[in-house]
């Protein structure tokens, strides 16, 4: 009997002797994913401002800014030049002191969430269905306090962010909940949380300050039986072993060269798993096809020598890094060659 998509993913991420690693690529390209319906958020006060546009009132509040800007669900302001990429967040809606979140309102969970789920049919599929959560941790604090406040609060305000993070989490749970009953198999959160050399933070403030919300939202994805997939740009090397501890079953990094295959397969691999592109800034961009090559392959065997706790995936903005359509082939064909464990 064939082992289907859903089950090879589900095997890599318990580590139960899948036959090989796992794909998520674009296009034609072989994928052992599907996606879900993501949990949608409603507020009535910001819904105007959900498109791009110049609006003079949210301009107002962002003085010096020329560019287009709309308002997120949770009361951000963002900002874009020249209709191009997704926006920066520009003004936050806490921005301004803690004194607003007494009355500050959060977004509802859209009542027609559910229905969608289950229009979706997501049970009777044979690939992994994985969704989003629609906030992450330190994200919605970098967002709402804007990220030089928000790291200040780290140290001044560990009470009010707290506080915050608290509400926040108990939504992102509510919609957990839903996506469980309705076949969803893991989420994944998007927090970038370092530079090329650190974190934002020390790791003590990183387990004094946020794992526990990556634990209730971890407890709660394992209650409903989904996976916890986390994503974060930078050098956070020191606190995987937290993050595993906090109940994180794969990492999602862009540059796993950075922390390197290596160290990740080596010291991780049998604890946690890999879903990674090749990496997107030492390798991808050098449209070397030998190096791609050879990075691709080299990540894919320094896997399967702890198991095989790999899922290699497409990058989802190549255009943004230049990197040709040609360029991303080597990647995926030498991959596929060499995955079978």
């Amino acid at each position: 009997m064939d082992v289907t998509s859903r089950e090879i993913i589900r095997r890599i991420l318990r580590h139960q002797d899948a036959p090989r690693i796992g794909f998520d690529f674009l296009g034609d390209n072989p994928t052992d994913f599907r996606g879900a319906p993501g949990a949608s958020f409603r507020h009535p006060l910001y819904e105007r401002y959900a498109e791009w546009g110049r609006y003079p009132e949210l301009l107002e509040q962002v003085p010096g800014f020329s560019g287009e800007v709309k308002m997120s669900f949770s009361g951000n302001i963002f900002g874009r030049f020249d209709q191009k990429t997704q926006g920066e967040c520009i003004k936050g809606a806490l921005q301004d002191g803690w004194e607003l979140l007494d009355r500050y309102e959060l977004p509802s969970l859209d009542p027609d969430y559910e229905a969608k789920l289950a229009a979706a049919q997501l049970r009777g599929s044979d690939r992994y269905v994985l969704t989003g959560l629609p906030f992450a941790v330190f994200a919605p604090l970098r967002d709402s306090r804007h990220m030089d406040n928000a790291l200040m609060d780290t140290l001044l305000e560990p009470d009010n962010v707290r506080a915050f993070l608290d509400r926040i989490t108990d939504l992102s749970v509510q919609a957990i909940r839903i996506a469980g009953r309705n076949g969803v198999d893991g989420a994944i959160i998007y927090d970038d949380l370092g530079m090329q050399h650190a974190m934002f933070f020390s790791p003590d403030t990183f387990r004094a300050l946020f794992k526990p919300y990556y634990k209730k939202l971890a407890d709660a994805l394992h209650e409903s039986g989904m996976d916890f997939f986390v994503h974060s740009c930078g050098r956070v090397t020191d606190v995987i072993p937290d993050f595993i501890e906090a109940g994180v079953d794969a990492f999602q990094f862009d540059q796993p060269e950075l922390h390197t295959s290596a160290l990740l397969a080596g010291e991780f691999g049998r604890k946690a798993a890999f879903y990674c592109p090749v990496d997107i800034q030492k390798i991808m961009p050098t449209g070397d096809r030998k190096v791609i090559e050879e990075g691709a392959v080299h990540m894919v065997e320094t896997f399967k020598a702890c198991g095989g706790s790999l899922i290699v995936k497409d990058y989802g903005n190549w255009q943004d890094l230049n990197v040709e359509p040609e360029w991303q082939q080597w990647a995926r064909d030498a991959v596929i060659r060499h995955a079978w464990l």
